[in-house]
């Protein structure tokens, strides 16, 4: 379990409960923040047809994700880093994550930020 998931299981009530009713539980949390930080990563290396624009509506929805963990006091932007980190090392490492998450879940839960 890496350091960031350690402290995401270890806050406080209130922000939990308030990442739970987003996002289901802090696990899921965790997986979201890293597949936007992984999908932010693909569309850079790949460059697709309007990437710049996809670009922008994943740098908007890690910028609500930032706002709502320091609206609950918490250094967003650090446990922001962290995931991303998690995800960039495991890409130099050829790992890929099976967080057992649908397409369908992770985008009912992106909805749910905005």
């Amino acid at each position: 379990m890496s350091k960031v998931l350690k402290t995401l299981k270890g806050l406080p009530a209130e922000a939990k409960e308030k990442i739970n009713s987003i996002y289901g539980n802090t696990d899921k949390f965790y997986a979201t923040v890293y597949l936007i930080a992984k999908n932010e990563h693909l569309l850079q290396e790949a460059k697709p047809a309007a990437w710049e624009q996809k670009i922008r509506t994943v740098h908007a929805y890690q910028g609500m994700i930032r706002f709502m963990l320091e609206e609950l006091g918490l250094p967003g932007k650090d446990i922001m880093a962290d995931i991303t980190s998690d995800y960039l090392e495991d890409y130099v490492n050829f790992r890929e994550k099976d967080f057992g998450m649908t397409n369908e879940e992770f985008i009912s839960i992106i909805k749910r930020i905005s």
